[in-house]
C-alpha cells in the first residue's frame, strides 16, 4: 500500500532543530503532519471544526514537549500518541462516547474498503464497521485513514508489529465474510 502522505524522512538533526524551537525545523515537522492529524481527528469527531481545533491543540502540546522528547526513532508514533491524547481528553470533556467513524472514513480508507471486500457495497460495510469495538475500530483507523505503517501502529499502542497486523487482518477477514452474509 502506498502511503502518499507519509512524512519524509525527518531526521535527527530536523528534530534536534525543533527541540531548540528552530521556526523552519517546526514549521517542516507540521507540514509533515498536518494533514494526516487533521485527518485523524476529523475521523473522530465528525467535525471540521473540531478536527481543526484537536490538530492545534495537538501542535501545541507537541511543541511544548519537544524539549522533552528522547528520539529513538519513533517520531511518528510519539506525535499520534499525542494526538490520540487529546481526542481522549476531547472526548471525556464532552461526555460523548458515540463516534460514527465509518461515515468519514475517505479518500485511501474506501479505496482499501473497495479492495478488501472486492467492490461490495461500502455502504453496508460502513454500517458494519459501527459494530466493530472501539480498539478495531482504532486499528483501522491509524492504518488506513492516517496511514501509519504497522511498526508505527505498533509503537504507538504498546504491541508487537506482528500481533497489530494479526489484529488488522483479522478485523478485515471479519469485515469480509459479515459483508457475504445475508442478515446482518
Amino acid at each position: 500500500m502506498g502511503r502518499k502522505d507519509a512524512p519524509p524522512n525527518l531526521g535527527d538533526a530536523l528534530i534536534q532543530d525543533a527541540q531548540h524551537g528552530e521556526p523552519a525545523a517546526l514549521a517542516a515537522i507540521y507540514d509533515a503532519y498536518a494533514l494526516r492529524i487533521h485527518r485523524y481527528f476529523y475521523s473522530r469527531v465528525e467535525n471540521s471544526a473540531d478536527a481543526e481545533d484537536l490538530a492545534a491543540q495537538t501542535f501545541l502540546s507537541v511543541i511544548e514537549a519537544l524539549p522533552r522528547y528522547q528520539h529513538r526513532g519513533q517520531f511518528t508514533a510519539w506525535i499520534f500518541q499525542v494526538a490520540r491524547s487529546k481526542a481522549m481528553d476531547f472526548f471525556r470533556r464532552n461526555h460523548s462516547t458515540v463516534q460514527h467513524d465509518a461515515e468519514v472514513m475517505g479518500g485511501a480508507f474506501d479505496d482499501t474498503l473497495e479492495q478488501v471486500i472486492q467492490v461490495q457495497d461500502v455502504e453496508r460495510l460502513r454500517h458494519l464497521i459501527r459494530f466493530l469495538d472501539d480498539d478495531e475500530r482504532e486499528l483501522l483507523r491509524l492504518r488506513f485513514v492516517i496511514e501509519l505503517s504497522y511498526v508505527e501502529i505498533a509503537e504507538l499502542l504498546g504491541r508487537k508489529e506482528d500481533a497489530v497486523r494479526k489484529s488488522v487482518n483479522r478485523t478485515l477477514e471479519r469485515l469480509h465474510l459479515l459483508m457475504e452474509a445475508k442478515h446482518v
